[in-house]
């Protein structure tokens, strides 16, 4: 179990870090490219949980983009540290179309925030996440009712 866990946080920082690459490239090269070359460079395999999160991410990018401009409100989006952005287009997407309980999508990329943004990363990440994961479950009492 905790190899499990160790194995998706790990997946989840590659991914940060191939969309990273990916954004700051301005989408000017290929994901798969990106993806190759972030895993060579840390002598690692395939990643499928990684190719899942950073596939989702890019087909939704539109709609993850206008997400992270309605619960960020204060900031301009093209105004958030890069890190930033790949850490919340991540969680967002994690999120919206993955089954993993939100604490834990919320606390893992608050962790990755802390590790690779600035001071005050991990408290802006946790701000946009967490009243994303509120709005959601809004919507889905919502849709029940």
């Amino acid at each position: 179990m905790a190899t499990d866990k160790k194995a998706r946080h790990e997946s989840r920082v590659t991914a940060v870090k191939v969309l990273f690459a990916f954004l700051a490239r301005e989408e000017k090269v290929e994901l798969k490219e990106v993806m190759e070359h972030i895993v060579s460079l840390e002598e690692k395999k395939n990643d499928d949980f990684a190719e899942s999160l950073l596939q989702n991410a890019i087909e939704n990018l539109g709609k993850i983009r206008l997400i992270i401009k309605a619960f960020a409100v204060e900031f301009a989006f093209e105004k958030i540290a890069p890190i930033n952005r790949a850490v919340l287009i991540l969680g967002i997407t994690e999120l919206k179309f993955f089954d993993t309980p939100p604490i834990v999508v919320i606390n893992e990329y608050i962790e990755i925030a802390k590790a690779f943004g600035e001071e005050k990363s991990a408290s802006f990440v946790n701000g946009v996440l967490d009243s994303f994961r509120i709005n959601i479950g809004k919507q889905r009492e919502e849709e029940r009712e």
